[in-house]
């Protein structure tokens, strides 16, 4: 009998530890993937394809819908046994179906990114991560304010063939950045253009030449100058009419107190620091952002123009092929960002005495803050953690080993995020250097110039604000102020 108990006893100490271990398992959601004609295995068609999904989250909840699929970014045709793609999700008749997946806000349209360049799978999503952390929307939206996207890491099967790590993320899109839609009269017979949203960069005249001023059959893309190419992402039903603040924007470029009224320079300067901070060259130039406005016939702040990142697989020492990685990592220098005169409106603003003085504020801002060297290490490890705990990296690993075909992982993933780590505290050095920071330096000790832009108020979100209340923080001119 008390051989029994002991034996029950052993049992039950055995399943207590494998129930404790496996709590603490991390697990990824799986999304399953089909549409026909199912074609070579891993391909993606490069037009929208009928299917279905299936995504069961970690908690074991399931969605099934169906979904249209095609394949996404420039480099999909480089990269087809692991393409990224767009996913639309649609009900029964096939009309558009919003939903919140794995937490996210609920919409239609999602990315599923294969992080194809990128050997830590990981670069795009943590630099979302420190934008949204570091730098909101100078206006309040139902989504925090918020500028970036944000996503989730998921195993994907297409057609039944794993194809390993993805990241899962919403959009940059009306809703988000809260643009107006096209006033269409009272009979609608006329159309007025009010929010709008350009993305630098397309793949529109990926075969074509682009040397000069040119529009797209359905003039949903644009060559506005040589070698300068633009997508019109909304509103793209009214193409033909919604470039006129795009136009306005180049043909003012040059004229600082334009720029002044039409953006928000502190905006402007905190997304320069942010590429100058992660080294994100590939996103410094004619491609790889978004622009916005509200409202461009509105008056006041609502017509501004707000700069949103995109497409940040280049971040932490990066290149756009993949080839740096084990310790060897981009040293793009921070005079030759400032140097630049692309993209607009970029090369007037750093021009100005005010800017320079925005740009070394918004660093000592990230500095104690998102670009923090912890910040920057925590972010990377719990992503590695999510990765390895669940068993996914090595299955990736395992599985594109055998057929001989590698979209840029590395086997031993903690290894390489140490060494971007140790690449990032010289980075950072760096900066300090370069903004001629020294030690703990607070904002509260930056003195600005007396201009119009250094007497704005903010709040703490850095959201415009003119209606004190008694005992908030704000700041003002780069100074914390107290309303006593």
């Amino acid at each position: 009998m008390n051989k029994l108990k002991t034996s029950l006893l052993l049992v039950s100490l055995l399943i207590s530890t494998y129930i404790a271990a496996d709590t603490n398992k991390t697990v990824l959601p799986v999304l399953e993937v089909s549409f026909n004609p199912a074609g070579t295995i891993g391909i993606v068609p490069d037009e929208y394809v009928s299917g279905n999904m299936k995504l069961t989250d970690a908690d074991g909840s399931v969605v099934e819908m169906n979904a249209k699929f095609k394949t996404r970014g420039a480099t999909a045709s480089e990269y087809s046994m692991k393409p990224s793609f767009n996913m639309k999700l649609r009900d029964e008749n096939g009309a558009e179906k919003d939903s919140s997946l794995l937490g996210i806000r609920s919409m239609s349209s999602w990315i599923l990114d294969a992080m194809a360049i990128d050997r830590i799978c990981m670069r795009n999503r943590v630099a979302f991560d420190l934008w949204n952390d570091f730098s909101k929307l100078p206006y309040e939206t139902k989504f925090d304010s918020r500028n970036g996207t944000v996503g989730k890491f998921v195993e994907v099967y297409i057609n039944k063939e794993y194809l390993g790590i993805y990241c899962m993320s919403d959009r940059i899109n009306r809703k988000l950045l809260d643009l107006k839609k096209p006033d269409l009269g009272e009979d609608s017979s006329s159309v007025t253009i009010r929010g709008v949203l350009y993305k630098h960069g397309t793949n529109d005249f990926i075969h074509t030449n682009i040397d000069s001023f040119k529009f797209s059959a359905d003039s949903t893309a644009h060559v506005i100058e040589y070698h300068d190419a633009w997508e019109l992402v909304e509103p793209e039903k009214y193409a033909s009419i919604a470039w006129d603040a795009l136009h306005e924007l180049y043909a003012n470029s040059e004229d600082s107190l334009w720029i002044k009224d039409h953006f928000y320079l502190e905006q402007l300067a905190d997304y320069q620091v942010f590429i100058t901070a992660l080294c994100i060259e590939d996103n410094w130039g004619t491609k790889n952002a978004f622009i916005s406005a509200r409202n461009v016939t509105a008056d006041g702040d609502k017509k501004r123009f707000i700069y949103t990142p995109w497409d940040l697989d280049t971040a932490l020492g990066g290149s756009y092929n993949g080839q740096l990685f084990n310790g060897n990592y981009s040293v793009w220098q921070p005079i030759d960002i400032e140097r630049s005169t692309m993209p607009v409106p970029f090369g007037i603003c750093n021009q100005m005495p005010e800017f320079k003085t925005m740009l070394r504020n918004s660093w000592i801002k990230g500095r104690k803050g998102a670009f923090s060297v912890d910040s920057v290490r925590s972010k990377l490890y719990f992503y590695r953690d999510q990765l390895i705990n669940s068993g996914a990296w090595e299955r990736s690993c395992s599985h594109w080993n055998s057929k001989k075909y590698t979209p840029c992982f590395v086997d031993d993933l903690s290894k390489e995020i140490d060494l971007i780590i140790k690449w990032y505290e010289e980075r950072f050095k760096k900066l300090d250097e370069y903004y001629n920071v020294k030690g703990d330096v607070s904002v509260d000790n930056i003195s600005a110039d007396a201009t119009e832009e250094n007497n704005t108020i903010y709040n703490l979100k850095g959201i415009k604000v003119t209606d004190l209340q008694k005992g908030n923080i704000y700041i003002q001119g780069g100074k914390k102020i107290i309303v006593k």
